[in-house]
This record gives structure tokens, sequence and C-alpha cells, in this order.
């Protein structure tokens, strides 16, 4: 699409492909492996084929599922989306800024060194003998 993208709108099921999905589930969800009664509010219809991956607004890509199916499903979707836009800038040589370099912990304070004009405090040794009688 050259330099720009155009954003994609998201396509709604017209009311006559929500009606015979939900008339093929038969009142239950189309989950993998759910098959719970749907209860009016409590349930979503859903791109088998995610919007974002071309999916048509058709009944063959039209399931009914319950709450917990359809934010597992979303959930699952927006993880497959991002690793697909992770995958495509990186084919195209985009790649996130580094955040900030990994800050360690601050090395201690020393003490001021005042070493000239600091007395001794060790003990002094013994003058040394220069000449030692036999």
């Amino acid at each position: 699409m050259g330099g720009s993208e155009a954003a994609m709108s998201r396509t709604e099921f017209s009311k006559k492909v929500r009606r015979d999905a939900f008339v093929r589930a038969a009142g239950r969800c189309e989950g993998d492996g759910c098959g719970c009664k749907l209860t009016t509010g409590k349930f979503d219809y859903d791109h088998r084929i995610p919007d974002w991956m071309g999916g048509e607004p058709i009944l063959s890509n039209c399931q009914v599922l319950c709450d917990p199916c359809h934010k597992a499903k979303t959930r699952q979707d927006a993880a497959d989306r991002a690793k697909a836009q992770r995958r495509e800038d990186r084919h195209r040589g985009i790649w996130a800024a580094p955040r900030r370099q990994i800050q360690s912990p601050p090395f201690p304070k020393a003490e001021p060194q005042r070493r000239a004009s600091k007395p001794l405090d060790k003990l002094r040794l013994p003058p040394r003998q220069l000449y030692v009688e036999r």
C-alpha cells in the first residue's frame, strides 16, 4: 500500500447473518468443546477468521460464542495480531528504540581523604640501628 497504510474499518455482521448463525448454533456456544447454553446478553458474534486478517462478514465466518469463550478467543487473536505485526515490522527493518540502559546500583560514597592534615593513628616503630656491634 505504499508509504502510508489506510486504517481498516471493522466489518460487522448483518442482522440476517446474526439471525442465521444463532439458528445454526441452536442456542449453544460454538466455541471449541464448550457447547454451553447461550443466555440473553451473555454471548457475541465473532469472526472465525479475524476481521484484521481479511475475514468476511458472512455466515460461514460467523460463530456464536459465550462471553468466556469470546474473551479467550479475543485474547488469542490479539496475541496473534501482535506477533504478526512484530514479524512484519522486522521484515521492514523497523525496530523499537531501546528504552534506556539498565541502571546498576550506585557505588557507596567514599569518605573524603584528608591524609596530609590527619594525625597518625599508628604506633611508630623504634628507630633502626645503623651499626650493629659485634
